[in-house]
């Protein structure tokens, strides 16, 4: 998710922060964007990263990166200015989310102290020349804005008045323009007992340790990942919960044929229903995509447990007798731990003619990276093979899955989400109805994929989106016009493709043009000594372009047959050659 994060640079960031005075709000804001880097860094780099700064203007320090270090250090380089816009930093962020489109989900991390601005640039004076005009183009960016996701984490005391007017402002605002967004600020005092309503702890303060939980309250709420169970077939052991990046957002269904608008979600078990070529899939609408992750678990832990953990053996996998399948898991943890073994964990004993193999226990438990994951398993065979999983993510609800490389050849596990229904792919019918090529009948052929005898995609079509396009095409027949009488057959075949490609869009004019460039050719030609044939098919070219009769699609321009007379608008230099027979 695109997420630009916003520092209010005024100058009264620069206050000391009540009853703290070796921080300031500045200095929070700084080390909260730390911590909130450090929860980007520890779920896997996933997010690209803006910051910017404003003031009464609003400046860009670091585009959109994953180099979080980079943020880091442009941080610590941020200088207060003056007065506080908000409204500035908004149309701002629009220009620069411009790149992303509408289909990305948008965040926007602001950290502010609520300053509200001062004159007509204050959001009280918004609020008031804004209200009857919602529909004025004047305001058009707002409507961009409502598809951000808004956050701001608030830094102040709720003794502070005008801290807690500011929320108030804050909050009109939001709902005057329609926005999305959440006010984060620390937990209210009761004024009777002087106690935070929720659990009392110094953490409620404003602090280092409070700008902290503001920043955990957040993670949880827009970046949390959507945790799913992944099943494949009816073995107990391919089943693993994981991870979809980014997280999943409801699908509003509109009402259809009487039936009443709903808002849906994806199931918590995502179950793969079989397996079909990427080829047969194709490219067909969806609604979203995501990046599917292994789920790990990562566990703090402190030196005693740490020194405790290394000499601790490996947890041996304990079987159940009675399992009807008890001899297939037995046999498969014997075959598991043969290929888990280090050449270096092992060592001879006996003679030459009785040597046993003896495995050494590790000296520490198995890593995250050593246990076995669904998703490499999926992922690997899915590249290797060149297919997508279908799968089920709700009812009459489906999507594929499948290994997608990007620019930098790194492979991920992918998985779109198609729109609800079983007939949402068209070439391939209701995927309910799906089967495998060992159920057909004898003599019976599969009826996908559709062969076709004459594929219109194979056919070599003209684009010409670019001048350099058109000026390709238009030098190649002119080159073939050189080579004339060798490459008469070649001229005449591109210069009905580019007739034929002019008539269906309409661009008659290239037409005339074109003649005229084939004459100036032929004269240049005559000039240099070319054969008598090359200017007679030019000639002729440039007359049967200007015939009315030639602007049928259908038709097609020949050679210049031996005997043929030409017309009477030949140039004086073709004069010559009319009676020539050849």
């Amino acid at each position: 998710m695109p997420t630009i994060i916003a520092v209010d640079a005024s100058l009264s960031m620069l206050r000391p922060v009540p009853g703290r005075n070796e921080h300031t709000y500045l200095s929070l804001a700084t080390k909260g964007i730390q911590h909130l880097l450090d929860n980007f860094t520890a779920a896997g780099k996933l997010e690209h990263l803006a910051l910017i700064s404003y003031t009464t203007t609003a400046e860009l320090k670091v585009d959109f990166t994953r180099d979080y270090d980079q943020i880091r250090q442009a941080v610590k380089k941020i200088e207060t200015v003056d007065k506080a816009c908000l409204l500035t930093m908004l149309k701002t962020s629009v220009s620069i989310m411009s790149t992303w489109g509408a289909q990305n989900l948008l965040q926007l991390v602001v950290f502010t102290d609520c300053g509200l601005g001062f004159g007509t640039t204050s959001i009280s004076g918004f609020l008031e020349t804004y209200a009857g005009k919602e529909a004025d183009p004047e305001y058009a960016w707002l409507r961009t804005v409502a598809n951000y996701n808004l956050n701001f984490i608030c830094l102040g005391l709720h003794s502070d008045q005008y801290f807690t007017r500011a929320l108030v402002m804050y909050q009109q605002l939001l709902d005057a323009a329609l926005l999305k967004g959440q006010l984060f600020m620390t937990p209210v005092k009761n004024p009777e007992t002087n106690e935070a309503t929720s659990t009392p702890s110094h953490k409620s303060e404003l602090g280092r340790t409070a700008v902290f939980e503001l920043i955990e309250r957040l993670c949880e709420t827009s970046y949390k990942s959507t945790e799913v169970t992944l099943k494949c077939g009816s073995y107990f052991r391919m089943e693993a919960p994981v991870l979809l990046w980014p997280p999943t957002t409801p699908y509003e269904q509109p009402a259809v044929l009487g039936v009443e608008a709903e808002v849906r979600q994806i199931d918590q078990r995502i179950d793969v229903c079989g397996f079909l070529a990427l080829s047969d899939i194709g490219s067909p609408a969806t609604l979203s995509r995501h990046w599917v992750l292994p789920k790990v678990e990562r566990e703090k832990t402190s030196r005693r447990s740490a020194g405790m953990a290394a000499v601790a053996k490996p947890a041996k996998l304990t079987l159940d007798t009675s399992n009807p399948n008890y001899e297939l898991e037995r046999l498969e943890q014997d075959i598991r731990e043969f290929y888990a073994k280090d050449p270096k964990d092992t060592e001879e004993s006996g003679d030459d003619a009785d040597v046993t193999i003896v495995l050494k226990h590790s000296s520490g438990p198995q890593t995250e990276q050593q246990k076995e994951c669904l998703c490499v398993l999926l992922h690997g065979a899915l590249k290797m093979e060149n297919m997508a999983a279908l799968v089920r993510v709700g009812e009459k609800w489906y999507g594929f899955m499948y290994a997608f490389t990007d620019a930098k050849k790194k492979s991920n596990l992918m998985l779109n989400i198609l729109p609800p229904g079983s007939n949402v792919i068209p070439w391939l019918g209701d995927l309910e109805l799906l089967g495998f090529t060992e159920d057909l009948a004898p003599g019976e052929t599969a009826s996908f994929p559709v062969r076709a005898d004459r594929r219109s995609y194979s056919q070599s079509s003209v684009v010409w989106i670019r001048q350099a396009s058109l000026q390709s095409d238009v030098q190649k027949v002119l080159r073939h016009a050189k080579k004339m009488p060798d490459k008469t057959q070649h001229f005449y075949k591109e210069l009905n493709r580019i007739r034929r490609a002019a008539l269906a869009l309409g661009f008659v004019e290239l037409l005339e043009a074109l003649a005229m460039l084939l004459e100036k050719e032929c004269a240049h030609l005559t000039l240099n000594g070319a054969s008598n044939e090359c200017t007679v098919q030019l000639q002729h070219a440039a007359t049967e372009l200007r015939k009315t009769s030639n602007r049928d699609i259908k038709s097609t321009i020949v050679p210049h047959q031996k005997g043929g007379v030409p017309d009477a608008s030949s140039s004086a230099a073709v004069a010559s050659t009319a009676g020539y027979m050849y």
